[in-house]
């Protein structure tokens, strides 16, 4: 067999097992869902919220960094915040975290898990976190150390209205009678939702969040703090296609 017709065969085969994420030369993938359920008490009754999202894990072997880039694991977070209508037109948000470690990882990992030393037995135990969440069906309580930002509109169709809910003081916010009752997380097969929160916000909610954003940069003075609303941002509540 030729040198060309050898390479044919074989640079696909590499090409196949590195997108498969089977582990060749150090690259992994892991993916999951993970459905987030928000329990309200209110004096009608429960009030219920739900939202499936994605988690994909990589890892990159040492030898792959670049500069601060590189050599460990990432991950990303895609789909839309859990939201539940409380009372009528007034609804609570809990945003994604997609700035921090999804928050899974308090749910579902060791509390070593934190750690982000780059040792090769702390990549071993990652591998095995996993390789178990991702087989992984269960429901747990997300501890309040854990707990997303919550957070409400004062009139819905103005998103300069945002104000952040205390979990533990949602009657400070709703009125008497409406407690937060669990923020629950699962490991499950079903697939991600879409489109619950275009229909709780309406077309264009966005842009006009972006169009006052910009007016209030441009008329705010130096080194002024953000109102709450403007330190938020899209990718808090959709993030991924």
């Amino acid at each position: 067999m030729s040198i060309r017709h050898r390479a044919a065969i074989v640079v696909p085969v590499l090409l196949s097992a590195l997108l498969s994420g089977c582990g060749l030369l150090g690259f992994n993938t892991w993916h999951w869902n993970q459905k987030v359920t928000i329990v309200v008490e209110t004096p009608a009754g429960e009030r219920v919220g739900q939202s499936v999202q994605s988690i994909s894990w990589y890892e990159s072997p040492a030898w792959a960094r670049l500069g601060d880039s590189g050599g460990w694991f990432s991950n990303e977070l895609h789909g839309e915040a859990a939201v539940v209508e409380v009372a009528a037109n007034k609804y609570l948000f809990a945003l994604l975290k997609t700035y921090d470690d999804p928050a899974g990882n308090k749910v579902f990992r060791p509390a070593k898990a934190n750690s982000q030393s780059a040792t090769p037995d702390r990549r071993t135990e990652i591998r095995a976190e996993n390789d178990a969440i991702e087989s992984l069906r269960e429901t747990r309580e997300i501890p309040k150390s854990a707990f997303p930002t919550l957070v409400t509109f004062e009139t819905l169709s103005d998103p300069s209205t945002a104000r952040e809910v205390n979990p533990q003081n949602l009657e400070s916010e709703f009125g008497k009678g409406y407690r937060l009752k669990s923020i629950q997380l699962a490991i499950t097969s079903e697939p991600r939702t879409s489109g619950r929160l275009q229909q709780v916000l309406g077309p264009g909610f966005f842009q006009k969040w972006s169009a006052q954003f910009n007016a209030t940069i441009k008329n705010a003075a130096a080194f002024s703090k953000r109102p709450f609303a403007f330190r938020l941002a899209q990718n808090d509540f959709i993030n991924g296609g």
